[in-house]
């Protein structure tokens, strides 16, 4: 059941609610949206499940700019609200709202199950990177934009991104992800503040991702030491996509323990 509700600025949120029992709530990565948790949250049993497009990733509203991880941090309290405390699991960057979103207030918040946020490719070095980016935006070169993206804020090396499938050509896609680039941008690589969260967490990770992310993943371990971990030696970053049958039963245990 889709259903739309407003972020604390106004700003339309689409969720869409399936299951029954207690409430687990994922929030998306970039470029994701109400799909990017589907296999995952399909292979799930006894959990109501609510998925929900990120602000400036459609069927969801625009947000104003520049965007901020206080802002999608609302975004996440807002859904939490309308469906009260619950699990809340994140992939890539939607992890690292995730994680400002018990930072500010845990109080809704009954666990967090993250895979590989980001949280080493944020700061203002990203800045003149949104400066190239809006050039290329703003001069309909909308592939030229989400490869720069992907290289610079995601930092995917080169011959990762010529493996990959080609990218698209597509201005919404790009409106979306130059959103992501400002609140990395506006946000800091600090890892020691996530040790003041005091939910149970789960940290998931590919024994093969890039450089920084396993070493962002070891300080966020050492900075919350009770977190449960679990590393896929064979898969990546991608591992949403290449192995949806080991994230969701490591998320499936996870919460199954903490019942």
């Amino acid at each position: 059941m889709s259903t739309a509700l407003a972020g604390p600025d106004g700003t339309e949120l689409v969720t869409e609610v399936t299951g029954s029992g207690p409430p687990v709530v994922f929030v998306h990565g970039s470029n994701g949206d109400l799909n990017s948790w589907a296999d995952i949250a399909d292979r799930l049993s006894g959990y109501r499940l609510i998925r929900y497009a990120r602000r400036n990733h459609p069927p969801s509203g625009v947000g104003p700019a520049p965007n901020s991880f206080g802002a999608e941090a609302g975004d996440l309290h807002a859904v939490l609200a309308s469906v009260g405390r619950a699990h809340v699991v994140g992939a890539s960057y939607g992890a690292t709202v995730a994680l400002h979103a018990a930072l500010a207030d845990s109080s809704r918040i009954a666990s967090l199950a993250l895979f590989e946020p980001p949280v080493l490719l944020t700061g203002p070095h990203l800045t003149p990177v949104i400066d190239s980016y809006q050039r290329l935006f703003t001069t309909v070169r909308y592939a030229d934009a989400l490869e720069l993206f992907l290289r610079e804020a995601a930092q995917i090396p080169a011959d990762v991104l010529a493996a990959g499938p080609p990218i698209p050509d597509d201005p919404v896609a790009a409106m979306s992800a130059l959103a992501d680039l400002e609140a990395m941008a506006g946000d800091d690589s600090r890892v020691d503040r996530w040790a003041a969260i005091d939910v149970p967490v789960l940290l998931m990770q590919g024994g093969q991702s890039w450089s920084p992310l396993p070493d962002g993943m070891d300080a966020l371990a050492a900075a919350l030491p009770a977190a449960q971990r679990v590393v896929w030696a064979e898969h990546s970053h991608f591992a949403m996509m290449t192995a949806p049958e080991l994230m969701a039963a490591a998320v499936q245990e996870f919460l199954d323990g903490l019942a």
